[in-house]
């Protein structure tokens, strides 16, 4: 079995996250890499999606939830119509779960 690059690993879930976003008609944004590396938004987010009723912030994980950042993301103040998501990957699934709540 090939193993597949980290990096190569993250960017495609991001990528079928985005593209999801896209299909449910929200307006989606992912910051510029920089250098050799992306950007975090505030540090957290991979992705920013607005639609008419909603601004949502969404960390793209694969596989595992990963509590501790979790509990620092859902920590944020969060203005009103603003969601926190956090979106992990199964790929024997090949579908995300997701949690808005801690």
């Amino acid at each position: 079995m090939k193993k597949i690059n980290k990096n190569k690993r993250g960017k495609k879930i991001e990528k079928l996250a985005f593209e999801l976003l896209k299909k449910k008609k929200y307006l989606v944004w992912k910051p510029p890499k920089v250098k050799f590396y992306s950007q975090d938004i505030f540090g957290f987010f991979d992705l920013i999606a607005l639609n008419k009723k909603e601004l949502k912030l969404i960390q793209v994980q694969k596989e595992r939830l990963r509590p501790y950042k979790i509990k620092e993301i859902f920590k944020l103040p969060r203005p009103k119509k603003v969601n926190y998501e956090v979106w992990v990957y199964d790929s024997r699934l090949k579908k995300f779960k997701i949690y808005d709540k801690i």
